[in-house]
């Protein structure tokens, strides 16, 4: 017993002196604390650390897997194209460069190209082109595009690679293939028109017309945009505007420029030609231009050969002498009636020196075309160009005197010629020659060797000195069918003395007479 409360005081002292050291050393919020107080930790230190060495195996081999994956995309991609990757319009998605290849020689065998546009439509294949293609070179050059360490994001991509898609093409068998099929189409096309010079009536000036592209297609332009789209094996080639052919002359050839100029010069002139007071023609801009030609290097300079048809033409127009003319008389009547002597006669002679002149010297104004007759007016060729006159009606044989304003002043039955070829009073417009009285005149009559004389007081001759209007105090009466009853003249316009007395001292030399029925 004393051996065991021996030991037990030992232990006792131990724990004592254990408990006297944890005292000595615990200090909380300023109070002591005894270790007994808090609780022991070691189990849950342990469940930590096992649970962070399995959380780091696990993701240890999920890199591992990642990393894995990864290599072997890497590698799978080294020669191979991400999905949906096109080149050009032929799909190459995950094929190998050699498969990639053999898609594009497959594609040149089969390739065909339609040109179209401006009316043209034809086709070729790959062997009229002269076609080639490095497949190769494309498909190696392809593959450097995409970047195969990133393939996790590419493969989200879509990958176009029109750009390394470049085929060749044998120029002259293309030119050869396009301009067959061009030539063809041209036959029927419009051929396209140079630039020129040409007269604007608005500005009274030369300037430069532009050229005309017409419908035709150069081959040359035409094979161009075709082997463009054959280069990268489009399937179709659109031929424009652009492709028509164009003339050898353009508006912007400064040799057009300097032609305008030289023409405008010699357009200085600008005057009139005229008949009394009525205008006849007008030498100006607008006329002159019609006499300019060009040479082959586009210098001006006159036709004369134009010009003097002109001249021609206008003296010929200007004529009234002899013309048919229709007229409506003052009380209605309408006539009709050509030939005769009276009207305008241009000296065409010295019109056409005056023109010559004009055009050198620059003339303006009014310049009067030089006659070698004359008439009251001018109207043009086909109209009244009188004034007053004597109204000598065959169907009536009735003769008036009008004056300028339209009045009859004088009138009288009359007797004309016989209505046979020989003696009939010849119809037109004629003008009295002259005046002169008493007057023997000198008739032959049928089978007679000499002439028969008659003398007349009041002798007023228009066509000649051989038919006038005349007194005939011989005659019985006048009017009516006499003329063809027995009574009828040779010629002449047979008047009652006392009418022939009064028209003698009213009519002038130069008075037109009108014969007509």
């Amino acid at each position: 017993m004393k051996n065991d409360t021996k030991a037990d005081a030992k232990v006792s002292q131990g724990r004592h002196a254990a408990d006297t050291q944890v005292q000595d050393t615990v200090q909380v919020d300023g109070q002591s604390a005894q270790p007994s107080d808090f609780p022991s930790a070691a189990p849950r230190k342990k469940r930590g650390r096992k649970a962070l060495k399995v959380f780091g195996i696990v993701l240890g081999s999920l890199l591992g897997l990642a990393v894995l994956a990864y290599a072997a995309g890497c590698f799978y991609f080294s020669d191979r194209f991400f999905p949906d990757t096109v080149i050009g319009e032929y799909d190459v998605s995950l094929k190998t460069s050699a498969e990639a290849e053999e898609v594009l020689q497959a594609a040149l065998e089969d390739y065909g190209l339609s040109v179209e546009g401006q009316g043209l439509s034809f086709k070729l294949d790959s062997e009229e082109i002269g076609l080639t293609l490095d497949s190769e070179a494309i498909v190696a050059q392809a593959l450097e595009g995409p970047r195969m360490w990133m393939w996790p994001l590419e493969m989200q991509e879509h990958h176009d690679l029109d750009s390394v898609l470049a085929a060749s093409y044998d120029k002259a068998t293309l030119l050869e293939s396009v301009k067959e099929q061009v030539d063809s189409f041209n036959e029927t096309a419009t051929q396209p028109g140079d630039a020129t010079v040409a007269y604007d009536e608005a500005s009274r000036k030369f300037q430069v017309a532009p050229e005309v592209p017409g419908t035709a297609l150069d081959p040359e332009a035409v094979a161009e945009v075709a082997g463009k789209a054959a280069s990268t094996m489009e399937r179709k080639a659109t031929v424009a505007s652009g492709e028509l052919l164009k003339p050898p002359v353009l508006s912007d050839d400064p040799m057009l420029a300097a032609s305008c100029d030289a023409a405008n010069e010699l357009l200085v002139a600008d005057f009139t030609l005229a008949a009394g007071s009525a205008e006849a023609a007008i030498v100006g801009p607008d006329r002159i231009s019609s006499w300019i030609v060009f040479d082959e290097d586009l210098n001006p300079s006159f036709d004369e050969n134009l010009m003097v048809a002109w001249v021609d033409e206008l003296a010929a127009g200007f004529n009234t002498i002899g013309t048919e003319r229709t007229f409506t008389r003052a009380d209605g009547k309408e006539v009709t009636v050509a030939g005769g002597t009276y009207g305008w006669s241009a000296d065409r002679d010295t019109l056409l020196t005056i023109v010559k002149e004009g055009l050198e010297s620059g003339q303006t104004g009014t310049v009067e075309i030089p006659v070698l007759q004359s008439a009251d007016l001018y109207a043009g060729a086909g109209e009244r160009d009188w004034a007053g006159y004597v109204d000598v009606d065959l169907s009536e044989q009735y003769a008036r005197y009008y004056d300028d304003a339209g009045n009859v002043i004088w009138e009288t039955a009359i007797i004309t010629g016989k209505p046979n070829a020989e003696m009939a009073t010849p119809t037109g417009v004629y003008y009295v020659t002259t005046k002169t009285g008493p007057t023997t005149l000198n008739t032959y009559e049928s089978g007679r060797k000499e002439p028969k004389k008659t003398v007349v007081q009041y002798w007023m001759p228009f066509v000649g000195n051989v038919i006038g209007l005349h007194d005939a105090w011989w005659q019985p009466g006048f009017g009516g069918t006499m003329y063809r009853d027995g009574y009828g003249s040779h010629g002449c316009v047979n008047l009652p003395s006392a009418k022939a007395q009064e028209l003698y001292g009213i009519l002038p030399v130069g008075e037109t007479v009108i014969v007509h029925w």
